[in-house]
């Protein structure tokens, strides 16, 4: 059984140590109040800056530091094996646009990436979701079919390089991994100047809609046309943070990571009990295997049985003698497995949020910008019905997201 490190701490976050950004100290009026300073926060800033308007991002803590310093750095539009659910479920027109908002994401972060030239490890790579089950065969090629039928770049393989021996597989060719909180610096550094700003160590404690609208810290007001909220919602108002609860549940889950020697391209995915989330990443020199999974409902488990479970698989199948980093993450999931983009609630007139991104928020904050940015500058976006957040789905499908909890 391997030693697991003392402390939990995120690979991705040491590359990040002290603040760049100053806190929000002197009210200020502008176009577009952003809370919270991930991924899809600067996503969104960023898309709205280059459109002209003045922007300002308030973070808790550090840039990062929150889901985003939690991933696994994947990002595809292959979202486990959801395209064959997701058309049974909900249609195979909110299937197809489901896949081309999250296969447009993954280009346009390669596009921002050449256009601001962040340094993030950003590599191309094949993704697959595998199984060692043979009585699963069946299912995993229906997958591949629906996905290539819906215009993904999907086909179903029989053998993978992996240390174990694979029953098959989903691919989906040429998407990518990189290094988010490099990635999210990069998009701040785009961000901050020119009449628009990221705050560090900002905890908005309130806000309101309303012509204008406003945000709050201790120390500061920011009066703005329009407000995003890409974070968990304030305390105040208690009804914004209601109006979530009933569409979207939380869950925690593990990571732990090791130097690794081994070569092993792709990235990887398991539905299968005691199987998991493999990724190898390298930067500069540096070559590390990360293994995750093992979800839960926060609250009600022992983190440190799940770390071990990972550690144990890493030690059987890919031979780790000791591990580096464990790390865990909370993110959000809608009970029928659609992130909720728009209106916080029917009659937010300035009010809008980006949530429950089902573990792929690599991919879907980047759709969420895109139809955000559409919305505040009035534009139609092709894709904001099938993500938005005051669609009835999720409510109806509550049955269905407890079923998935409960097995």
């Amino acid at each position: 059984m391997l030693n697991l490190p003392d402390t939990e701490a995120s690979y991705w976050k040491s590359f990040y140590d002290l603040p760049l950004y100053p806190s929000s100290r002197v009210d200020l009026k502008l176009e577009v109040a952003i809370v919270g300073g991930g991924i899809a926060g600067l996503t969104a800033a960023y898309l709205l800056k280059k459109s002209g308007l003045k922007v300002a991002v308030l973070e808790k803590n550090t840039i990062g530091s929150g889901t985003t310093g939690g991933t696994t750095g994947k990002v595809t539009a292959q979202h486990g094996l959801i395209y064959q659910d997701l058309q049974k479920r909900l249609g195979e027109q909110t299937a197809r646009i489901y896949g081309e908002a999250n296969l447009t994401a993954v280009e346009r972060i390669a596009q921002v990436i050449k256009d601001e030239n962040i340094q993030c490890d950003w590599q191309r790579d094949d993704n697959y979701v595998y199984t060692v089950d043979p009585k699963k065969v069946n299912k995993f090629q229906k997958e591949a079919a629906t996905a290539m039928r819906l215009g993904l770049p999907a086909t179903f393989e029989a053998n993978l390089n992996l240390p174990f021996e694979v029953a098959g597989a989903v691919k989906f060719a040429n998407q990518a991994k990189f290094n988010a909180q490099k990635y999210v610096l990069g998009l701040a550094k785009a961000v901050h100047g020119q009449g628009s700003y990221v705050f560090e160590n900002s905890n908005v404690i309130s806000f309101h809609d309303g012509q204008p609208a406003a945000v709050r810290t201790k120390q500061s007001k920011i009066t703005a046309k329009n407000i995003i909220v890409a974070t968990k919602m304030p305390a105040s108002p208690l009804v914004a943070r209601f109006a979530c609860a009933i569409m979207e549940y939380p869950t925690t889950s593990y990571i732990v990571a090791a130097r690794f020697k081994g070569d092993l391209n792709g990235m990887y995915i398991s539905p299968d009990k005691d199987h998991y989330s493999i990724l190898p990443v390298t930067s500069g020199k540096e070559k590390l295997l990360l293994i995750g999974g093992e979800n839960h409902i926060p609250g009600i488990s022992s983190p440190t049985k799940h770390y071990q479970r990972l550690a144990d698989y890493a030690e059987k199948h890919f031979g780790f003698s000791s591990v580096d980093y464990r790390w865990k993450a909370m993110d959000y999931l809608a009970y029928d497995d659609v992130p909720l983009i728009g209106k916080v609630y029917p009659w937010s007139r300035h009010l809008y949020t980006a949530t429950a991104f089902h573990k792929w928020g690599l991919s879907t904050s980047m759709v969420a910008g895109i139809i955000l940015h559409d919305m505040i500058v009035g534009q139609p976006n092709p894709w904001a019905s099938v993500f938005n957040s005051m669609r009835l789905k999720p409510i109806v499908s509550i049955p269905y997201g407890i079923s998935k909890l409960i097995k």
